[in-house]
């Protein structure tokens, strides 16, 4: 039985690792959110956030507001056929919704920020789907 235990353990310390690398890469899209196993999703967001922290960005929120805004997102996605979005990687959706709801921090006021990245049309898209948030953005977060 004890063998088994760490069998079994060895086994998800690797998976995690391997989530780890493929939550920062492009091949993981927000289109393969939804499938993804509940338990594996904390462990993407976290190694997302981490990298970004690597970068010198910051967050206010946890992993469960991530993991919840994903989820949320990548439906909404789904059913109004965003191609875009949904074959975006699920970091960079992940900063999407972090600069939406002012919790990208990197020293760079958050409007002009979002400015840049998102653009305008983006940004636009985003208004029907999160517009109190948006509101709050456009005043940099105040």
């Amino acid at each position: 039985m004890l063998v088994w235990l760490k069998r079994v353990f060895l086994g998800l310390s690797a998976s995690a690792l391997c989530t780890s690398a493929l939550a920062q890469t492009n091949d993981f899209t927000l289109a393969d959110w939804p499938p993804t196993a509940a338990p594996l999703k904390p462990v993407y967001v976290k190694a997302i956030m981490e990298q970004a922290g690597i970068h010198r960005v910051s967050f206010s929120r946890d992993t469960a507001f991530y993991v919840t805004a994903l989820d949320s997102f990548a439906h909404l996605a789904q059913e109004k056929n965003y191609r875009p979005y949904l074959k975006t990687s699920v970091a960079q959706n992940l900063a999407t919704l972090a600069v939406v709801h002012c919790d990208w921090n990197n020293g760079v006021e958050p409007w002009e920020f979002a400015q840049k990245y998102l653009g305008a049309e983006q940004l636009a898209l985003l208004q029907t789907r999160y517009p109190d948030a948006i509101t709050k953005l456009r005043k940099n977060c105040e």
